[in-house]
């Protein structure tokens, strides 16, 4: 059976496609007969763009030219601690876009960090395509559990620069459950803890026949299996220094081919306790050399135990938040490829007192999970024929910057002070909240478990009962409070973190200075009580208030969650009924005119010929 809805797992190291095929759901491979897809793209020097292995074999010899690691910046700000320690680390140069957004340049060219990952989602289309046939016009498309709106935002306007329509936007531990979990007619509650390339997430879900519930999740999406690789090339370069005689990190030539390196290392130690390669053409212009680099795994286990404890304290806060013990869990699930690492799995059997799921390969399932949840989407018949894991081969984040901008400063427009009457109530339910006053942050107790939650999901229609592989309801939840700035800095939660999605939250505010007629609702995304301390998502400006003494003149903010994670916000004028009301313009994303001829820029530039074709 043709299909033209695929699941797509946009990796930080690797793509996976994914469709049904026949009466099974099975990855696609390239032309090379390879699964994965190096989630690389390199600029030629004669206009043509390569991608995926191509670009992968390029980016020793045209480090400068060749971009990777970009869903790790993906919606982040400039200022952002996370954009400017990339920038340290990566050979390729970026640039200050529009709105603090970080921008690639190359070339003379600057593109959106979208723009990159729809290189990599147009190769995964054309995969498809070679598989399926043409016309792949749709896709569920998977991203870190910890993802905020601007990240899954930017993952759609990528989609839309490459062609996509997204279906969804799906958690990737929840991708993972669809299909190992359902597939194999698990029940129970399983912990998925997702390490990969570039981010961690560990989700909590519970699984009872057809319906998959998410109960709680928790990530840091600057922390993966890259953060081990700069570990080890910094060791490996500190070797070569006396042999080379320069300072390597200098040049990103040779600094990349160490990085290459390391990975190499890493592979093959997940299957011996020594491993050794030669690294060639290092040192300055003129003075390279050949040299050989090795590492035993108990060097690297040294290196890779510090970032590894880390996914621990994420895991607990995962608990916390669900409310239970680690011996309630029945399944532990492994996915993301640095789970093959032996010290991780170790570690993951310790910490949850039993043994993971070893079954199923890491590097794949996410996309047939994705893939399934694309033929429920679009009606069709949802079994996986799941890859078995081969044998290995020789194959907490920084403090988010200040949100930019600032409160106007003209008398007539203020922020907004939350209002001591109740919370307006939502066309489900009304959210949960203590009165606040001006100078009062958040509260700071721990959200309640899902169920026990009064933000209550909208109805998901959309997905079919399925007569196997496909949930017939899959209730998931956001990761992220999202909350509103009020006066002094602080911020009034208006949907908590952990609550089922899709859903809808309101708070009621009132006017912050007298005859106040404008009033600025800036919305953000974190756990902090100040509001500076969060993601700043975005803006909405409403006019025409009723001028009138301060604490006078009720506004209504409603925030609509959908099932993709991502906001609408209105705010309504209570006396005048006089609404703003739109999808929230997110702060560093493109606008529909600019999205149009990076589509465009996008279609246009040609693809250079794989070697060897």
């Amino acid at each position: 059976m043709m299909t033209s809805v695929v699941g797509i797992d946009l990796g930080t190291t690797n793509t996976v496609v994914a469709a049904q095929r026949g009466q099974h759901v099975v990855t696609l491979a390239d032309e090379g007969g390879r699964t994965l897809i190096p989630s690389i793209v390199s600029f030629c020097a004669n206009g043509s763009v390569q991608v995926g292995e191509p670009a992968r074999q390029n980016r020793l010899n045209d480090p400068t030219a060749t971009v990777y690691s970009i869903k790790r910046l993906i919606g982040r700000s400039w200022a952002s601690d996370e954009v400017r320690l990339a920038r340290e680390r990566l050979p390729f140069q970026m640039e200050q876009g529009p709105g603090q957004a970080p921008m690639v340049a190359v070339r003379g060219q600057t593109y959106a960090l979208a723009e990159i990952s729809a290189f990599v989602l147009r190769k995964a289309r054309s995969v498809a395509e070679a598989a399926l046939g043409p016309g792949v016009e749709r896709a569920v498309i998977t991203v870190p559990a910890s993802f905020n709106d601007l990240q899954r935002a930017a993952t759609k306007v990528a989609a839309r620069v490459a062609g996509l329509e997204t279906l969804r936007i799906l958690n990737e531990p929840t991708a993972a459950a669809i299909a190992c979990g359902l597939d194999r007619g698990k029940s129970g509650r399983i912990a998925v803890y997702d390490f990969g390339g570039g981010t961690f997430d560990v989700t909590l879900i519970e699984l009872s026949h057809d319906v998959l519930e998410v109960l709680s999740t928790a990530g840091d999406s600057f922390l993966g299996g890259d953060d081990i690789d700069v570990a080890m090339s910094e060791r490996l370069a500190e070797q070569l220094q006396d042999a080379v005689g320069e300072l390597l990190q200098e040049d990103p030539s040779s600094f990349e081919r160490i990085r290459s390196a390391s990975e190499l290392l890493k592979r093959e130690l997940s299957s011996r306790e020594q491993a050794a390669t030669d690294v060639e053409f290092i040192g300055t212009e003129g003075h390279r050399q050949a040299a050989r680099v090795s590492m035993t795994r108990t060097e690297l286990e040294r290196l890779a135990t510090p970032i590894v404890e880390r996914t621990f304290d994420v895991c607990e806060r995962a608990l916390e938040i669900a409310r239970f013990n680690r011996d309630a869990l029945d399944h532990v699930l492994l996915v993301g490829g640095s789970t093959r690492m032996p010290l991780v799995r170790r570690r993951v059997e310790t910490y949850f007192g039993r043994s993971p799921e070893s079954q199923f390969n890491p590097d794949e399932v996410v996309a047939i999970g994705a893939a399934m949840h694309a033929a429920a989407l679009a009606g069709g018949v949802r079994r996986s024929s799941m890859i078995p894991m081969p044998p290995a081969v020789s194959r907490r984040p920084p403090a988010r910057a200040p949100a930019s901008g600032s409160p106007p400063t003209r008398n007539d427009v203020g922020t907004l002070i939350a209002s001591r009457t109740p919370p307006a109530q939502s066309l489900k339910a009304a959210l949960p909240g203590p009165d606040s006053s001006s100078s009062a942050p958040r509260a700071s107790s721990a959200p309640p478990h899902p169920r026990a939650s009064a933000t209550a999901p909208l109805a998901n229609a959309d997905v079919p009962l399925a007569p196997s592989g496909a949930p017939a309801l899959l209730v998931d939840v956001t990761p992220l409070t999202l909350c509103v700035e009020t006066v002094n800095g602080f911020c009034e939660t208006v949907i908590a973190r952990n609550a089922a999605v899709p859903c809808e939250g309101a708070r009621t505010f009132v006017t912050a200075i007298d005859n106040q007629v404008s009033v600025r609702v800036a919305v953000g995304q974190g756990e902090s009580h100040f509001f500076a301390e969060n993601t700043l998502l975005g803006e909405l400006q409403l006019y025409g208030l009723r001028a009138a003494p301060r604490g006078e003149v009720n506004i209504k903010v409603i925030f609509a969650l959908d099932r993709d994670g991502i906001l609408n916000v209105r705010a309504i004028d209570a006396a005048t009924r006089k609404t703003t009301s739109a999808r929230l313009r997110l702060v560093g994303l493109p606008d529909s005119d600019h999205l149009q001829l990076m589509k465009e820029r996008h279609d246009a530039m040609p693809s250079a010929p794989n070697p060897g074709r």
